[in-house]
């Protein structure tokens, strides 16, 4: 318990301890694997956007046409 005295914060909210400011340095180091699986889930959330803005233009035209506004292109009938 008093050892509490030798640790502070500041008013920037940075961690002291007898008066030298802490530093906490950590590296993610990825193997080839890795990165190549991180690019696949990017690619294919990236995709999976695309897919849902243009499920909901479909939906929002599927929507407007059956109320016979036609800011969309409708289909025939």
């Amino acid at each position: 318990m008093e050892d509490l005295n030798r640790l502070g914060i500041d008013s920037e909210h940075q961690l002291y301890w007898d008066g030298h400011r802490i530093e906490i340095r950590r590296f993610i180091v990825l193997t080839r694997f890795q990165k190549l699986f991180a690019a696949g889930v990017a690619i294919i959330g990236l995709l999976a956007g695309l897919a849902t803005i243009a499920t909901g233009i479909n939906n929002a035209s599927v929507f407007l046409c059956a109320r016979h506004i036609a800011i969309l292109t409708c289909a025939a009938p």
